[in-house]
């Protein structure tokens, strides 16, 4: 078994094949738990399963132009392309 040291600021360094057996990644995050002894890591899973309706805010951003002037003019040119 894998042994790691608390360093100073309670930090802590994972053993790179811990880290590649369970797919942490840089900047993913973890819950931490206190269970009966033992510390306890998971990959957390905010971000992975969005089941909030803010988490989708801003996701098209950008796409029909950076300005409101670049939006209407994108706009007018799909209407011109309408069948009347």
């Amino acid at each position: 078994m894998p042994e790691i040291r608390m360093r100073p600021k309670h930090q802590v360094t994972l053993p790179a094949s811990l880290v590649r057996q369970a797919n942490i990644k840089l900047d993913d995050k973890l819950d931490v738990s206190y269970v009966n002894g033992s510390i306890i890591l998971t990959p957390s899973t905010v971000g992975k399963d969005q089941t909030d309706i803010m988490a989708f805010a801003g996701i098209a951003s950008g796409l029909w132009g950076r300005s409101a002037k670049d939006i209407d003019q994108n706009l007018d040119n799909m209407k011109s392309g309408w069948e009347r």
